[in-house]
């Protein structure tokens, strides 16, 4: 092996590294960035659910799962949507004109909720450190705009058996739909890291040499030895606050 392909492959273990540092740090390893989307009438009756695949064998499907620490406190998912369609109507006995959209914030999941046609109710569960960019959350309600318009009359009379049929073929290639979403997130979100790790990087390397000269000016008298463990020191924690404030 030369020293240029040695150097590559410890760049890319570092890099690899680092990717796992990412996955683990938004707790994705837990729970997925799109947990799962549920598709409602104005009334909360679910019409349909796109989940994102679960491992372990849990009893419980992938929302209900994440949703419910044990079984004394198991919520079923028609109640969820019924709480939430609550909120719409409380909008239109009141004076809150044009309620297009709710999010509620959770330390492990949270829930953004849309209002789409005046009598659909679209539902999603993320992982709290999902953050959908406003291109994103345009492409996800598109998706459902346009299934929702194309089969207008499944989904208007989703308990007929002539459209439970059509509604669990849409539920299946939602699904597909979802895992895509999913796995483009978490790539995407490696790569930010991976970019934000490289210009802290370059920024430490600019800086690690003035914090140095500035220490050894201010404390000449001082063993050079515990000069260094202190430039390290504060370098790693003007590192670790980088890599607070920029966060992706």
């Amino acid at each position: 092996m030369t020293f240029n392909s040695s150097i590559q492959k410890s760049g890319q273990i570092i890099d690899k590294k680092l990717e796992v540092l990412s996955y683990r740090s938004k707790n994705f390893n837990v729970i997925p960035p799109i947990i799962g989307m549920i598709i409602a009438d104005q009334f909360g009756n679910i019409i349909t659910v796109f989940e994102h695949d679960i491992k372990g064998g849990s009893k419980y499907t992938p929302i209900k799962s994440y949703l419910n620490e044990n079984d004394k406190n198991f919520l079923e998912l028609d109640l969820i949507s019924m709480y939430f369609s609550s909120f719409k109507t409380f909008a239109g006995q009141t004076n809150i004109q044009n309620l297009s959209h709710l999010e509620i914030y959770g330390s492990n999941i949270k829930i953004q909720i849309y209002f789409l046609f005046e009598k659909y109710i679209i539902i999603i569960f993320l992982n709290s450190n999902t953050d959908l960019t406003s291109k994103k959350k345009a492409y996800i309600l598109n998706y459902f705009e346009e299934r929702l318009i194309k089969y207008e009359y499944e989904f208007d009379n989703f308990n007929l058996t002539s459209s439970r049929r059509t509604i669990s073929f849409l539920e299946n290639q939602g699904k597909i739909w979802l895992k895509k979403l999913n796995d483009n997130y978490i790539k995407n979100s490696k790569k930010i890291y991976l970019k934000k790790h490289e210009n802290i990087e370059k920024l430490t390397i600019n800086i690690e040499p003035i914090i140095q000269k500035e220490l050894n000016e201010y404390l000449e008298h001082v063993p050079d030895d515990i000069v260094d463990n202190l430039c390290k020191e504060i370098v790693n924690k003007i590192q670790d606050k980088m890599f607070e404030i920029q966060r992706d």
